[in-house]
């Protein structure tokens, strides 16, 4: 998990801490969630007993941007983070929450099984992608020694 920073003045040190984005975090504290955005210089704090579910979704366009949405106990939902990608994170995030909170619910269900199968994918793609450059810069390696040969051989 990213390093915890010093308590600010008079505020406790968070328990668990995700950055992401530029500038963003999500702070777990024994009894709230708190989603900051310094840029924008937007901070929300969510008592951690006025959460009902919360629900993670792919982002519209990058689906790999998640989209933290958090119901409350008077049923509105608030968009709570978006363009966040730290699952790594976010998974060690889950279980203190889990142990604060055990009332709140989680969509999906299997939360915690989905961003595991995230991490996958995202570390299997790199993977592919990393081979794809290599077989082609030692396709273009092959091909300028083949043509150094024909050139050779040829005169």
């Amino acid at each position: 998990m990213s390093q915890l920073p010093p308590p600010e003045d008079g505020e406790a040190a968070p328990l668990a801490l995700v950055r992401y984005g530029l500038a963003k975090e999500i702070r777990l504290y024994p009894d709230a969630l708190t989603f900051i955005e310094r840029e924008d210089g937007e901070v929300n704090r969510f008592i951690l007993a006025s959460i009902r579910r919360i629900s993670l979704q792919p982002g519209e366009k990058i689906p790999s941007k998640l989209v933290l949405l958090v119901e409350l106990e008077d049923s509105t939902t608030v968009i709570a983070a978006e363009g966040m990608t730290n699952v790594r994170d976010f998974r060690r995030l889950l279980p203190r929450l889990r142990e604060l909170a055990p009332a709140i619910e989680f969509e999906p269900a299997d939360l915690d099984d989905q961003l595991l199968q995230a991490v996958t994918n995202r570390r299997q793609a790199n993977l592919g992608c990393y081979a794809t450059v290599l077989v082609s810069f030692g396709l273009v390696a092959l091909l300028c020694v083949i043509g150094n040969l024909v050139r050779t051989l040829g005169h």
